[in-house]
Order: C-alpha cells, then structure tokens, then sequence
C-alpha cells in the first residue's frame, strides 16, 4: 500500500474532508490531494501534522489495514523505517500499532546515528542485542553493549549513536505507540 492510499483510508475513516485536514495540518489542500494520489512523498514534519489531525500514531498511515490481523509477523514481512535526517532503522515487531506498546527493532550501523535531539512522549526502553550504543538522555551519556538495557524519559532530549565496531542491533519498547508521532528536534 502506497502512503498516500493510507493517508486517504484514515482521513476518510474519520469522516473528514480534504479541506477539513488541510485547516487542521495547515497544508494545502493541493499538496494533500497529490499526496493522497501519491503524487508527491511526504516530509516527515507533514506526516506528523497529519497523523496529528487524524489523532492516530504516525506509523498507522504506513500499515496496511485491509490484511488479516494475526499476531505473528514475519521477519520478511516487518514494515521497515528509517527516518528522515538520522541512521536509525527500525523494523515494526508488532503486526499493528492498537495495542499500548510499541515494538521495535533498532539498527543502527558502525559509526552512524542521529545528531538532533528527540523529544516524545511516554516511556522508552531500549535493550542491546549486538553492538555498543551510546544513549544520550539529556545531558547524560550511557553506553550500552549487549545484553544491557535502559529506560528513560522520551520527553527528555535524546539520541542514539553507535560507538562500536559493528552494527547495533536492539529491541525498543514504547509506549505509548508513536514512533515520533509527537517528535520535536531539539536545538
């Protein structure tokens, strides 16, 4: 399913029209119709305002709704994200995004990461497969090899950055389920 085909599935399951959105987004209703149409891709700033508007998590405009629920997802089948501006891949463990928690596979590779800081909300914690990541809270730096775990405040400012020899591989779990719904990059 393209983008736009779930932006358009959510705003018309709300019942709301183009014009509606584009007043609550403050986007064009030009840009969403082409959007919509998957005429143009999306900055992760407009998915948010619309994800925003809809009231839904950011990650269910790149879910496809009209497959089965189940409860196991396939390694093959995990919808992959890497946002915009960072090195962090994700991969969605979870088949939707309806439950309380999100969860997530974080990779990160040698020598990448994010330089903005974060901020959402909720809880987050975050445990190391392979690798070393450093995990930067606030002004705090913790850095995490396998087998270690944090949590944290998400409304604190934070990045993840690899600082070993090898790709991290870890597991996030969040709540509530956003995946940056409510991100703000901290200057």
């Amino acid at each position: 399913m393209k983008l736009g085909k779930g932006v358009k599935k959510r705003r018309l399951a709300k019942g709301m029209t183009l014009r509606e959105l584009a007043e609550l987004t403050k986007l064009s209703v030009s840009y969403l119709s082409q959007l919509e149409r998957n005429s143009v891709s999306p900055s992760l700033r407009s998915l948010v305002k619309i994800a925003q508007a809809l009231n839904i998590p950011i990650v269910s405009l790149f879910l496809q709704q009209n497959e089965p629920s189940g409860k196991v997802v396939r390694r093959e089948k995990r919808i992959k994200i890497t946002l915009p501006d960072t090195d962090l891949r994700y991969e969605f463990l979870a088949p939707d995004v309806s439950g309380k928690v999100e969860f997530l596979l974080l990779r990160v590779e040698k020598g990448k990461g994010q330089d903005k800081l974060v901020t959402h909300q909720g809880e987050e914690h975050v445990f190391i497969i392979q690798g070393k990541l450093e995990v930067k809270v606030g002004k705090e730096r913790y850095a995490l090899r396998a087998g270690d775990s944090i949590c944290f405040d998400p409304s604190f400012p934070h990045t993840f950055n690899n600082i070993g020899e090898e790709e991290v591989i870890g597991v996030i779990a969040a709540s509530p389920p956003s995946l940056y719904q409510e991100v703000r990059e901290e200057k």
